[in-house]
This record gives C-alpha cells, structure tokens and sequence, in this order.
C-alpha cells in the first residue's frame, strides 16, 4: 500500500482493465482486503470497495451511495438525434428510488421462480438443439456455439422479441457494455477511437429505434410474453399504466443485454471450474443435482458481474478509508465473495461449501438482480443436458482465454471445448 498526492490509499499496481487482473482477479482482491480494503485508484478518480461487510453496507444505503453512477461514451454529433438523453438512466443500474422501486416492481412478478419454471422445457429444448449442432465434430467454441446462443434465445423467448434478429441482438449487447463508462466530474474515462465509437453508436441507434417499433407492436398487439406482461402493468393509485413507453423500451434494451451475456459467461466459467477439479467433476457425473452446488460455487469464486459503480452524495467513512462527497465507487462485488470473514479457505473452489449461495455475485439490497432466478435456472438446466449428453466435454488444453476490458460484466468472447466423439449421445 502506497499513498497518492492527496494521501488517499492506493493499491500499487492495480489495473481493472489487465488481462491478469480479468481471468484471474482473486489474488489482487486478497492483496487488497489485507492491505486497504478500501483504496483509492488514481486514472480513474475512483474508490473500490472489496470486503463482503463494506459491499453491503454501501449497496443498502442508497441515499449516500446512489447509483446514478454510469454514463456513456458520447455518440458522435450526428447521431446524437437519434439516442434518448436519459439513454442510460432509464436504465435499473442507474436509478435510485423511487423510480427504481416503481419500475422493479412492474417487472419483478414475471421473474418469481415459480414464473421462470415454466422456461424449463424452453431451455432443455434449446441446449438440445445446439448440441445437435456440433456434438458430432468433436470439438466446438464454446461460447459462440452454446452460451451465447443458449442465452439469448432464451430471454428472446421470454420477451418475445423477433428471434430473426439474434445476432443483432448479440452485436448490441456488446455495443452496449462497451460505451458504458464510470460517471466523473470530468470527461469520459474509457479511451476509444473515433471509428469505433462511430461504429458502436450507429448500431446502438439502429437498436433504439428497433425497440421503439416492437414494444409500440406489443402495445397494440399484447401477445403474452413478458414485454406484453410489463405493458399491462397498471399503478395502484391511479390506474394508469405503471411505466412510461420510453422507459419500457430501455428495460426491453437492457433485460435482452443482461439475459444473454452474463449467464453465457457463467457457463463459460463453470466449464472451466469442471474441467480443472477431476475428482468435482466426478461427482457431478454421479449425481447431476450438484450442479446447483456448481452454480453458486462459480458464482462466488468469479461472479459475472465483477462489480457497479455508486457516486456518494456525502462525505463518508467506509473500511477504514474516508471517501469524499461526489467520489465515484465501485462495489467490487466478486470481492465479497473472496472475503475470508465469511468464506473461509475462499480461493478454493469447493462445491460443497456449506455457505456457497451467500455470495454478492448478484449484487445487494435494492439492486440485487432481478434476473438471477433465470440465470441459476438456465445454466443448471444446460449443464444437465450437456454432461448427460456430452459426459467428457473439457476446456481444450494449451488455449489462452481472453477478456474484454470491461468492468462491469465478465467476459469471454471464445473457449474452446473438445470431447470424445464415440462417448457423445
């Protein structure tokens, strides 16, 4: 630990955006929990917050923590016509309540467990098809040619967008993770190029306008998906429709990005996990019910989110560390999940753990996910059908996995898996 020119604690050598610190973040939080829970990280003017206590005391209190923290790479000056001001503050990550509180409770019925099970047949049907797709060849990229799709038709079935347009919807989800950006004082924090943001914003437009149109169609329309469902929503006191159309259609643009990137990245870790603990995987194999043990357990050890930004509308004091009115913070969620305090031996990955579903991989409080019923559904279910089908599927050895650069969502854009062909049903 180390101290900058406004004496504030630093972490020496900490870089969010590090292909060290992306595949493997638990020895750097470590690092952190020992040294100062709570630092300072100089090129982003910003404040991380790594022990499980701290998290949860930052995530409950809103009113000091608000989570208008996230903006956006600006669009370029022509096509800023075409992008809402409020494009990202619609958004669940960025309210604080009431908002939050109103547009949560339009949406959260459709994700009650007892919902979702009725997407079981949907997803066993799904993961079939894919691994029709490529079980005979013996190998196969793994994220692109399972968790990826799997995911995202998944929360197209359920929001009943066009399923034609699949692979925008993928384009998009990635467009969108890659212009959000901590909020500052200052300018914009993440560096990219003119023609990528060009790129990106162009796209992006194209979507707002496509979401426009579909949820418009719901309105006129109703035809029972989950869309259809948050449309006939009405408010209690008065009877109107609970949430405004603009607002629906950045929900409809933010449940397709969330829904199809973050359990496909939980898949793709939990591959990894399987294939690197012999004598788990064995276990696995004799009684598939672990497989909710190896949910949560990937959940706590890596998470899919690492973590959400909050701006503190005060002066205050956290793990130690005096954080100042107007800072920007980031809950480091998966560092929760590392915190000996509460899980001991924690950079093992052990499936029998007897706290595993405590973690923070979800968030905390308010914001807790309101998806992660269907993403603890959806890769128990497709793990299921893929070792009972595939009994020997294993991460290719010799490969480098790389990660996006990208602070709020765990990404893999490739990982290759191999198996025996004649062992393959």
């Amino acid at each position: 630990m180390s101290t900058d020119a406004t004496a504030f604690p630093v972490l020496e050598d900490f870089d969010p955006f590090s292909q060290e610190f992306l595949s493997n973040p638990v020895p750097t939080i470590k690092r952190a929990q020992q040294e100062c829970p709570v630092f300072y990280y100089p090129p982003l003017r910003m404040w991380v917050v790594t022990k499980y206590d701290d998290i949860c005391r930052a995530a409950r209190d809103f009113e000091t923590f608000s989570s208008k923290a996230t903006a956006y790479v600006p669009p370029p000056d022509d096509l800023r016509a075409n992008i809402p001001e409020d494009f990202i503050a619609d958004h669940f990550i960025s309210l604080d309540p009431p908002e939050h509180t109103s547009d949560r409770t339009a949406v959260a019925r459709q994700f009650l467990p007892r919902e979702l099970q009725k997407q079981e047949p949907v997803i066993r049907a799904i993961a079939n098809r894919l691994i029709d797709g490529f079980i005979a060849k013996g190998s196969c990229d793994f994220m692109q040619e399972f968790c990826y799709p799997l995911s995202l038709n998944v929360i197209i079935n359920l929001l009943g967008v066009p399923p034609e347009r699949a692979d925008d919807y993928r384009i998009w989800t990635e467009d969108l993770f890659s212009v959000l950006t901590p909020k500052t004082k200052d300018a914009v924090t993440k560096p990219m190029s003119e023609e990528e943001r060009r790129e990106r914003w162009t796209r992006l437009a194209a979507s707002q306008a496509f979401f426009e149109e579909f949820v418009a169609e719901r309105a006129r329309c109703p035809m029972g998906d989950l869309t259809s469902q948050i449309l006939e929503v009405k408010d209690k006191a008065t009877g109107e429709q609970a949430m405004p159309i603009p607002r629906i259609v950045r929900k409809i643009h933010e449940l397709v990005a969330a829904g199809n990137d973050t359990t496909a990245n939980l898949m793709g870790l939990m591959l990894i996990y399987l294939t690197a603990h012999a004598a788990e995987r064995a276990q696995v194999s004799a009684d598939p019910a672990l497989l909710s043990n190896v949910v949560e357990e990937t959940l706590r050890l890596r998470g899919t989110s690492p973590g959400l930004f909050r701006i503190t509308t005060r002066a205050v004091e956290l793990g130690g560390a005096h954080i100042p009115e107007g800072a920007l913070v980031w809950l480091l969620f998966i560092g929760g999940g590392v915190d000996e305090s509460h899980f001991p031996d924690s950079e093992k990955w052990d499936i029998h753990r007897p706290n595993r579903d405590k973690h923070l991989a979800f968030g905390h409080g308010r914001h807790a996910c309101l998806g992660n019923p269907l993403a603890r559904l959806e890769a128990r279910v497709a793990f299921e059908e893929l070792l009972r089908r595939i009994p020997d599927i294993r991460v290719t050895p010799g490969q480098t996995v790389e990660y996006l650069p990208v602070m709020t969502v765990t990404t893999i854009n490739h990982l290759r898996a191999e198996w025996t062909v004649a062992a393959a049903g």
